[in-house]
């Protein structure tokens, strides 16, 4: 039984962190193309920019960044 108990506790710091952590984006081809032609004309698109690109590519403004 304590080894049992030795294995459970390791895993509960690990779960913790990832609670807290935000899923991985992935994009699709397409929006990909569109974001890296996006970011060659501007490298620090301003809050416009990002909500424009945000409905032409369906991914939430906070994720381009």
């Amino acid at each position: 039984l304590p080894a049992g108990e030795a294995r459970a506790r390791p895993a509960a710091p690990s779960a913790g962190r990832e609670g807290g952590r935000r899923k991985r984006t992935t994009f699709s081809k397409a929006q990909l193309e569109l974001l890296v032609r996006a970011f060659e004309k501007e490298p620090y698109p301003g809050i416009a920019l990002r909500e424009q690109l945000s409905s032409l590519t369906d991914i939430p403004e906070s994720r381009i960044q």
